[in-house]
């Protein structure tokens, strides 16, 4: 096992996938690509900055399709195959996967763009100092999760066993790591599917001093909407 920890970013490769269709009901598909390019741009300059703080750990895309992998707007963190069937059984794909080669594993999406690089930081640092014990998780206002982090193998219906896109997600996966060991929970935040996720990107105030260039740049563009 190599030292250190892992994030993943869970992503779709927008020109093979449908992306973010719950928001292009609303706004179209195309602009709900538009918003999907734009956030992989700020969850990319995230990770990078993320990277410089914390050197022992790798980041990886894990990508929902075999023919994107090889993508090259992948090319600058290592590409993993989701793998098949829902979303449980391709968050348990990558979790095992990566729990054989780094002492914690850190799970995000791209549709929370807007996340600081040190809230990031806050819940892999919390999922580094507490390996074998705890697991970090990250519920969003609408009842699923932003982050996940652990460090302990997990049986595979721990992951299959949820009903993703709920508003009973994140409790349904808490209660089910509860069993199995402590969960200590990040604050609450949100992610993009709908469009009035999108407004409270635009809410977001430019002068936060923790904002990133790219994801100013989101911010401007979700306000191009109103």
């Amino acid at each position: 096992m190599s030292s250190g920890g892992a994030l993943a970013i869970f992503v779709k490769t927008p020109e093979l996938s449908p992306v973010k269709t719950r928001l292009a009901a609303s706004i179209g598909q195309e602009m709900a690509n538009q918003f999907y390019e734009l956030s992989l741009t700020a969850t990319f300059a995230v990770a990078k900055s993320l990277e410089v703080k914390t050197p022992s750990l790798q980041i990886y895309w894990a990508v929902a399709e075999p023919e994107g992998l090889d993508a090259d707007r992948w090319g600058s963190f290592p590409a993993l195959l989701q793998g098949a069937g829902g979303l449980g059984s391709r968050l348990n794909s990558i979790y095992q996967e990566l729990l054989k080669k780094h002492d914690y594993v850190c799970f995000i999406g791209a549709d929370s763009p807007h996340l600081y690089v040190e809230e990031l930081r806050s819940g892999v640092l919390q999922t580094a100092r507490n390996l074998g014990k705890k697991f970090v998780l990250g519920e969003t206002l609408d009842g699923g999760f932003y982050f996940f982090g652990g460090s302990i193998p997990l049986p595979a219906s721990t992951w299959q066993g949820v009903d993703y896109s709920t508003s009973q997600t994140g409790n349904q996966l808490k209660s089910r790591l509860s069993a199995l060991g402590n969960v200590a929970l990040l604050k609450n935040n949100f992610d993009v599917d709908t469009v009035n996720d999108l407004r409270r990107i635009s809410e977001i105030s430019e002068s936060n001093g923790s904002l990133l260039p790219e994801q100013i740049e989101l911010i401007r563009w979700s306000r191009l909407l109103k």
